[in-house]
């Protein structure tokens, strides 16, 4: 259900949005919705409301811009159309919220809870250059990552030339619909460093950290980001290896759009779950 949420609300951030779209995921929730009713679960759960809540938001987008709401909506979803209202713009679960570059003018002087929790994913980026010294003082503040041993076998490829930026995210697959980001950024972990089969999953666990501590920095450094998967075929992993000139030792973990923040942008709300759904204790 989450999955098709954020499809969603991807299409709704959209610059250049488009009336009507989403029939097919909007027919995929509609089954999971469905399944998830007729198996008992609860209705008041946030998971399913954040569903509710990206049908009102679409609603509401396609009413606030004066275009009809589209037929198998309506057909499919009565009452949530009925009750659109509710979402109100951006103050629900799902759906959209405003992202303002006014708002990171002076994000090195906030604490870490602040800061980690505004980061937000940005697809569509401001039309200036990159300030190139900001994304290598967020590499630099990424460097105390931890890592397995010490080793720090993560690697970092910054792309800027926009042939090579297209045609990597071509490859990537994940990118439709947006436009090249002025900076790409890949991450991987070179094998080289790991010494047995019991670390094979090391170079994920701590590509993965890095991932994370690079994103929280580029918000530090107050750039937009967002972090795509490397989760490919065999011809296109050995495409783009090949575009960028990877070595075979190195392993992907994650590419990073990454470009200056808007004026003023839509972006996914993408919720979360309580900390409380996902927490155990052994006492």
């Amino acid at each position: 259900m989450v999955y098709y949420i954020h499809r969603i609300e991807k299409g709704l951030s959209h610059k250049h949005f488009r009336s009507g779209f989403g029939k097919s995921a909007f027919a995929e929730l509609k089954a999971v919705m469905e399944r998830w009713r007729e198996s008992g679960y609860s209705t008041d759960d946030g998971t399913y409301q954040a569903a509710q809540n990206v049908i009102r938001a679409y609603v509401y987008k396609h009413r606030a811009i004066g275009k009809p709401i589209p037929q198998f909506v309506g057909e499919w979803f009565a009452d949530e159309v009925a009750s659109a209202d509710k979402a109100c713009g951006n103050e629900g679960n799902a759906g959209v919220k405003i992202v303002r570059a006014s708002d990171k003018l002076d994000n090195k002087t906030k604490n870490y809870a602040t800061l980690f929790a505004q980061r937000t994913s940005v697809r569509e980026y401001a039309g200036t250059s990159v300030d190139m010294q900001a994304v290598h003082e967020a590499i630099a503040i990424s460097m105390k990552t931890p890592s397995v041993c010490n080793r720090q076998a993560y690697r970092i490829l910054l792309v800027q030339n926009q042939e090579l930026v297209k045609r990597a995210l071509e490859l990537q697959g994940g990118w439709r619909g947006y436009d090249a980001p002025p900076v790409l950024a890949l991450i991987s972990v070179d094998v080289r460093s790991f010494v047995s089969v019991e670390e094979r999953n090391e170079p994920y666990i701590d590509g993965g950290l890095f991932t994370m501590a690079f994103l929280t920095a580029l918000e530090y450094e107050s750039l937009a980001s967002c972090p795509l998967n490397t989760m490919m075929r065999k011809q296109q992993e050995r495409d783009i290896r090949e575009l960028l000139d990877i070595p075979d030792y190195e392993v992907l973990i994650a590419f990073i759009a990454i470009g200056n923040v808007p004026e003023s942008i839509e972006s996914p709300i993408s919720f979360r779950y309580k900390p409380e759904t996902i927490t155990r204790e052994l006492r």
